[in-house]
């Protein structure tokens, strides 16, 4: 039996990837807001991922870790993880944030812990779905809901209905992603992170293409937040979800999802927007249904 199936139970260690996770997506809101004011959602995707996958196999490569060879049926699994875990959903975002509220989709984009769970149950060893997990995760859900304002709610449905389905679209793909980078076969983190990024790369490659070749001027500071996103919260997150996801596994791993939202709103203190007490009572919801969650899990989970 190899480290990899023994028995883990979620440790400080584990809370405190979870945590760095959360605060490299959360605080990429902002950038990719900034961003996209002059770098088209394709481009700037592209760039994003180009570079986060360059930097992940040169630093993987420094550490003597190398790709598998390309027969290796692991790529089959990276393209996987590249496609449901980057470049499909962050295009299915980009382009339903052109039509809904950030806020409806940021609400839209929190049901993926809950197809997480339903995922997980069927496919995943020592997942199991139990009452309590379920009710927390509801309860962190109603709490985003709180978090990022109930009157968003009022855009579900009508006119829109097929960016909020691609939103959906969105997290039942990060939810796949989460189940795959725990049965993916046994690789060193880095080296899954970085065979991720290159397939990203590769399925982003052609709108990124076309929108580079549209784009007629970019402020310095799109690029500079650009390259931030490769940095932080795409080549050093996608280490850390992949390290997660194999030891903690993809149920602990899809409580980020309620636990970015607290990230993002603490970005927008630090740059000086303000924080009214609904907000923060919404934070309480949400890591009251953490808690829920986390405590109604039936068993340890193996890697």
């Amino acid at each position: 039996m190899t480290p990899a199936h023994l028995p883990h139970t979620v440790g400080p260690r584990d809370w405190a990837a979870l945590i760095l996770l959360t605060v490299l997506w959360g605080s990429a809101f902002a950038f990719i807001k900034h961003g996209v004011e002059t770098l088209p959602p394709g481009a700037m995707i592209f760039v994003r991922l180009g570079l986060a996958a360059t930097i992940l196999t040169a630093w993987a490569h420094a550490r003597g870790h190398r790709l598998p060879p390309l027969t290796d049926r692991r790529w089959l699994w990276m393209a996987g993880l590249g496609l449901f875990g980057n470049a499909l959903p962050f295009f299915l975002v980009s382009w339903a944030q052109q039509y809904i509220d950030s806020a409806l989709a940021g609400i839209l984009v929190a049901t993926m812990p809950l197809a997480t769970v339903g995922l997980a149950h069927v496919f995943v060893p020592g997942e199991r779905m139990t009452l309590r997990a379920v009710l927390g995760l509801l309860v962190g859900f109603s709490g985003v809901i709180l978090l990022l304002g109930p009157s968003a709610l009022a855009g579900l449905g009508g006119a829109d209905t097929l960016a909020q389905l691609a939103v959906i679209g969105a997290a039942v793909c990060y939810a796949v992603n989460a189940i795959q980078a725990r049965l993916l076969p046994e690789t060193r983190p880095s080296v899954s992170a970085a065979g991720m990024l290159i397939m990203a790369t590769l399925f982003a490659l052609p709108i990124g293409i076309w929108d580079l070749m549209r784009v007629e001027a970019v402020a310095p500071t799109a690029w500079a937040a650009a390259a931030w996103l490769a940095i932080g919260p795409t080549a050093l997150a996608s280490v850390v979800l992949m390290q997660v996801a194999r030891t903690a596994g993809p149920n602990f791993l899809a409580i980020a999802n309620y636990l970015t939202p607290i990230a993002a709103l603490l970005t927008g203190l630090v740059i000086g927007e303000m924080i009214g007490w609904p907000a923060v009572v919404a934070l309480a919801v949400i890591l009251a249904g953490v808690w829920l969650a986390r405590s109604g899990t039936s068993s340890t989970s193996p890697p």
